[in-house]
């Protein structure tokens, strides 16, 4: 199963937010164990580095972002999934270039905690307790 991973899944999982982090560690250690394929846009890992870079110091994040790439693949984002992000309908440009750069990808589904987001999303969406009972099953 190929799932991209929303920014919020991951700063859930590198801040320790509660309570979501235990969901969050258990979907990316899965990736990690390629139980399921993790993927992040590409516009995910700029995003989660300016965050990381603003709440702890660069060599953290440099750290942070790098280990990244050791467990999920990037879908990237052309000019083909920003020009359809504007056509797909999402009412958060952002969104839509997630969900683009995923539908691009021939992906499986999207995994975040803000399924509103994706509304208008032809991939199925997952919130995290979602994709861990699908997975249990």
């Amino acid at each position: 199963m190929n799932i991209l991973f929303d920014t919020n899944i991951l700063l859930d999982t590198l801040l320790k937010r509660e309570p979501h982090f235990k969901s969050s560690v258990f979907l990316i250690d899965l990736a990690e164990k390629r139980n399921i394929s993790g993927w992040l846009g590409a516009t995910t890992v700029t995003t989660l580095y300016y965050l990381l870079s603003r709440e702890l110091n660069k060599s953290q994040a440099d750290n942070l972002t790098q280990s990244l790439f050791k467990i999920f693949d990037v879908s990237p984002v052309n000019r083909t999934v920003l020009e359809t992000a504007f056509e797909a309908g999402f009412i958060d440009y952002e969104d839509g270039v997630l969900h683009q750069s995923a539908l691009h990808s021939n992906l499986d589904g999207i995994l975040t905690r803000n399924k509103k987001d994706f509304k208008k999303s032809k991939l199925p969406v997952y919130t995290p307790q979602e994709l861990i009972a699908i997975l249990e099953q």
